[in-house]
């Protein structure tokens, strides 16, 4: 089963958005698991969205919030786990069996077309798929010195160091991103990509390559997947 984490803050009709087409395009079983915060103001409307596992608690954030869910999608019973955003929008029919497929049976990360190539390259993961065995080995799912960004740049180092870093262009994941004009410059947008904090996220990946990085990767190498 795929557990897809996707926390959420300020737009529930994101989130209502995501469960629809992922219920349109998956073809494997799934669950949504979704982490909101206590002092979110559309609190009441996330808690009344059907179709998605939602947990709340105080604001920690993306990266925490991720950390947060992907024991819980363990627990249900999922092999794989899927980092997406609420402003995500899977389009291709069977995405989800691409990318877990895509993956041979091996630790790694696989991903398809977010639709901004252009902006960021090919072989950034900004949404992925990997197996729940990973955090796991490591003991966590998002870096977890990083506050919101950079956690696609780990997860490439992750999937190039086990030689298993897979671009599947043809599920596409199109990502509605303020970038190109595909969604309002909200709070939620401004408060992740504010300049002082992304600094922060940038030192602590850089830090975590020169210290860490090597690490994690021998120790997922030496793993197993039943």
């Amino acid at each position: 089963m795929l557990g897809v984490l996707v926390p959420s803050r300020g737009r529930p009709g994101n989130l209502r958005r995501l469960i629809d087409a992922i219920a349109s395009t998956a073809t494997g079983e799934y669950q949504i698991y979704t982490r909101i915060d206590d002092d979110d103001p559309t609190r009441d409307e996330y808690l009344a969205i059907e179709g998605a596992n939602i947990t709340t608690g105080p604001r920690v954030f993306y990266g925490a919030s991720l950390n947060e869910l992907w024991p819980i999608a363990d627990a249900d019973g999922c092999t794989h786990l899927a980092m997406f955003g609420d402003d995500v929008v899977p389009e291709t029919v069977g995405w989800d069996q691409l990318l877990i497929t895509a993956l041979g049976g091996r630790l790694g990360v696989a991903y398809g077309s977010d639709g901004l190539e252009r902006k960021h390259g090919a072989d950034l993961p900004t949404h992925y798929v990997t197996q729940t065995e990973i955090p796991r080995r490591i003991g966590w799912f998002y870096l977890p010195t990083l506050r919101h960004l950079f956690g696609d740049n780990v997860a490439r180092e992750i999937g190039l160091g086990l030689d298993n870093f897979q671009y599947v262009p043809g599920a596409k994941l199109s990502h509605l991103h303020r970038w190109v004009d595909r969604s309002l410059d909200d709070l939620t947008y401004q408060e992740a990509n504010d300049k002082a904090k992304a600094q922060l996220d940038r030192v602590a990946f850089e830090t975590w390559v020169r210290t860490g990085k090597a690490a994690d990767v021998a120790s997922l190498l030496t793993s197993q997947i039943d």
